[in-house]
């Protein structure tokens, strides 16, 4: 079974890891717990309903990234688009995020994810590659292990667009 697809976004790439991260630990009050069994996973909206956060300005590499996809037709529009930290050596429990199968309009798109990776019940492990995007069968209970003594971090982009079935996904190598 394929639970993951990299998808054929372009690539998010030049982003100042440690700015993300200085923000992390600067702003972690402004960050929210993503779920209660997970007190080390946390996120902050960079937009929300459509708006931008202030803080978005700070992160030009990724505003540009983010208006690319809308411009160039991958998607129609951003309703939400977050950070996504998950501190050293920690992990997101075995989970499910919605009550259907099929994958998930919402999509990942890797920045710091060294030594972590994403496991599916009766499936296998998967490792992303630092500046691409994924589409995952959230339906599907999966866990996420970082192993590192760096923090994981991701986006997570929802758009407007559904993208089950979409022409830009490829399979996961």
């Amino acid at each position: 079974m394929i639970n993951c697809k990299q998808l054929i976004h372009p690539p998010l790439e030049g982003v100042d890891i440690h700015k993300l991260i200085h923000f992390f630990k600067l702003g972690n009050h402004l960050f929210g717990e993503r779920y209660e069994n997970a007190p080390h996973w946390k996120s902050f909206d960079l937009i929300n309903n459509y708006k931008y956060s202030p803080m978005f300005k700070h992160f030009p590499k990724i505003k540009n990234w983010a208006e690319l996809l809308v411009k160039s037709g991958n998607i129609s529009q951003i309703i939400t688009l977050y950070i996504s930290v998950l501190a050293p050596r920690q992990q997101i429990p075995w989970h499910t995020d919605m009550n259907r199968p099929g994958f998930n309009k919402a999509f990942i798109t890797a920045l710091h994810c060294d030594n972590s990776f994403i496991e599916f019940k009766d499936d296998k492990k998967y490792f992303y590659k630092s500046g691409y995007s994924y589409a995952l069968q959230t339906g599907t209970e999966h866990r996420i292990i970082n192993m590192s003594d760096d923090y994981r971090i991701t986006l997570c982009t929802i758009p407007k667009k559904e993208i089950e079935n979409d022409p830009l996904a490829a399979r996961l190598a």
